[in-house]
This record gives C-alpha cells, sequence and structure tokens, in this order.
C-alpha cells in the first residue's frame, strides 16, 4: 500500500512537472560563467525575451548557487522561524521594511489588478535588505535606507548574509540578458542598478487549517512590486501562477533551479508587453510547514523609471508616467504593510 502511494504520487509530480514546464520553461544559464559569454547572453535572452512575453515566469538552472549554500539558507529560515514568537518580536519590522514580520500580519490592500484580500497573507518572514553603511548620506533620510535587524546568532548572519550576496551577484549576471531581452545593449540596465535596491525574504507558512476558506492564501494572489524575483522554494509546493485565461498553473519545485519572475517595474518600462504575472501561494498541507526564500533584485531607490521608446508608438502610449522608483516603492508598502508606518525613526 505505501509502496503504491509513493508511485502515484511520483506519477502525479512527473505529470504537474512536465505540464509546467510546457508553459513556466527552464532555461539553462550556464553559458553566463564561461566560455563565449556574449554568445550566451544573446542566446539567454531570446528564451527569457519569450519567457516574459508570455507566462512572465521562467525556471533558471546551471545558476551557479552552490547546493551547500541553499540548503544551509533553508535551515536558517527554519530555525529563525522555530524561535519563540517574543524573541522574533525584538527585531520587528522596521520604517525601512527590516525584520521580523509577524504571522498574518500583512493583508493585500493596493493592487492593480485584484481587490483587496479578506484575510491576511498566512505567513511570517524575516527581511534583509541591502546593506547601508551608517555614513551614507541617505543612511535613516530615505525609504528602504535604513539599518538591517538581526537576531542574537552569529550562524544565522553569516548564512544569510552569503546568500544574499551570492543571489545579488546572480541577479548582476542577469541584467546583461534582461537588456539584450528589450532590445538594448548588454550594459543598458546596469546604470539603473548601480547599486540594486535588494531584499532578501525568508518565508514560513505553516499547515494549512484543516477547512481552508477557497479566499483564505499562504500568498493572496498579486504581481511583484520590482524588478525581478529569484526565488528558492522547498519540495511543499504551493506556488501557482496565473494564466491568460484567469486559470492557476502549479510552479512546481524542480531540484537545482530557481522560479524567476519579473515585476511591475519591468512592466512598466515595456509598456506591458513583458508581462507581471499574477501568482499567489497556497499551502496546501495540513501537515507540513512550507518554506520559501525570495529575493527581489530591483533598482536603485533613486532610478527614473519610464516607458522604453521601443515599446511606445502613437497606436500604443506609454501607459505609465515616469517614475521615481523609491517614491513608488513607499506608496506601495504603506498601503500593504500598515505596520510599518509611522515606525519610530530609530527602528
Amino acid at each position: 500500500m505505501v509502496l503504491a502511494r509513493v508511485w502515484r504520487r511520483w506519477r502525479t509530480v512527473v505529470r504537474m512537472t512536465n505540464a509546467t514546464v510546457a508553459e513556466i520553461p527552464v532555461i539553462d544559464i550556464g553559458g553566463l560563467f564561461g566560455g563565449d559569454r556574449a554568445a550566451a547572453v544573446r542566446a539567454i535572452a531570446r528564451q527569457v525575451q519569450g519567457a516574459c512575453q508570455m507566462s512572465g515566469f521562467f525556471y533558471i538552472a546551471n545558476h551557479g548557487i552552490p547546493r551547500d549554500l541553499i540548503a544551509a539558507v533553508f535551515e536558517a529560515d527554519r530555525t529563525f522561524h522555530a524561535r519563540p514568537l517574543a524573541e522574533k518580536l525584538k527585531i520587528k519590522l522596521n520604517q525601512w521594511h527590516r525584520g521580523y514580520q509577524a504571522f498574518a500580519t500583512s493583508t493585500l490592500k493596493s493592487s492593480a489588478r485584484f481587490a483587496p484580500a479578506k484575510h491576511p497573507n498566512q505567513l511570517e518572514s524575516y527581511l534583509l535588505r541591502h546593506e547601508v553603511s551608517p555614513d551614507h548620506p541617505d543612511f535613516r533620510s530615505k525609504v528602504l535606507m535604513g539599518p538591517n535587524q538581526w537576531p542574537d546568532d552569529p550562524q544565522f548572519k553569516t548564512v544569510v548574509q552569503r546568500y544574499d550576496q551570492a543571489v545579488r551577484d546572480l541577479g548582476h549576471r542577469l541584467l546583461p540578458v534582461f537588456s539584450v531581452a528589450v532590445g538594448e545593449a548588454p550594459d543598458f540596465f546596469a546604470r539603473f542598478f548601480d547599486p540594486a535596491s535588494t531584499a532578501t525574504r525568508l518565508i514560513h507558512y505553516p499547515p494549512a487549517p484543516a477547512t481552508r476558506p477557497d479566499d483564505l492564501f499562504g500568498i493572496h494572489p498579486h504581481t511583484d512590486y520590482g524588478f525581478l524575483t529569484i526565488l528558492a522554494q522547498d519540495d511543499v509546493g504551493g506556488l501557482e501562477v496565473r494564466r491568460i485565461d484567469g486559470s492557476w498553473i502549479p510552479a512546481v519545485p524542480i531540484p537545482d533551479t530557481f522560479v524567476v519572475n519579473i515585476g511591475d517595474i519591468l512592466a512598466r518600462w515595456t509598456n506591458d508587453r513583458f508581462n507581471s504575472t499574477p501568482h499567489r501561494v497556497i499551502n496546501s498541507s495540513n501537515y507540513r510547514d512550507r518554506y520559501s526564500v525570495a529575493m527581489f533584485f530591483d533598482p536603485n531607490i533613486d532610478a527614473w523609471i519610464s516607458c522604453l521608446p521601443r515599446f511606445a508608438s502613437p497606436e500604443s502610449p506609454a501607459k505609465y508616467p515616469a517614475i521615481r522608483y523609491g517614491e513608488y516603492y513607499q506608496t506601495r508598502l504603506d498601503a500593504n504593510y500598515p505596520d510599518r508606518v509611522g515606525a519610530a525613526a530609530d527602528g
């Protein structure tokens, strides 16, 4: 009986994976790490362009992040969220959007495509953003430019910082690919990410209640705010991507890959030709916790974002006005994370 259940589950996973790959492709980016890199950028850019104009999601394989580092950051995710709540609340989310976000304290209120959620997101998370030196002129004076907060655990800090740096480097390595994908020179996007605004989020979804309302989600359907998201997920599953027809497809876990999706900023740059796709998380398991680690790789807070000329025309004018990234991001955060609004200046 046990063997039969395992066999049925394996066949189901294989079918789901095959269905997913048909719509969310797996792109091998190993060519970015050696050999004829210019040719690799062009070849990968063609695949990325196709994915971004369709589902807006793809997997990346041969990404260069060591397995042991990924395993270590997942262990850090699990051990942090296993701490007593009182300890985690000592580093509660500050006004610079860094620290611990307690369970069910974020509710989608502001979205271009969805009505406000009826229930809070069924998750808790820890957020680390790009480091800002206390000597920086913008320290504590601009959105997202404040101090990170760390638990009293040097090993946790070491592992999370290593992972954060590795995936940030991967984001920079992908910039030439996206530059070519939008029809520009390989170095086009680099100046908008000097330096990048980044966030690494360690997320925990507890098991679902035995009776789950249809509108109760780990994360309510949404689009990401920024440029690019690079996601590591465990084997529990639950991430779903919305098709154009409104149906949902699972982005099933595929070993040794990251899930990559584009956000609203790249959609604005391309006049929505590159699709910032709605997605959601449902932890359908009643007994397993789900963990994931997301890197949000976004432009510098002072970068101005406006529609690229090749994506606008008299017949299809730019849909969005030019915006300064930091101001845009602060508006989105203030709408959806009320517990950080008005936080004390010292974090």
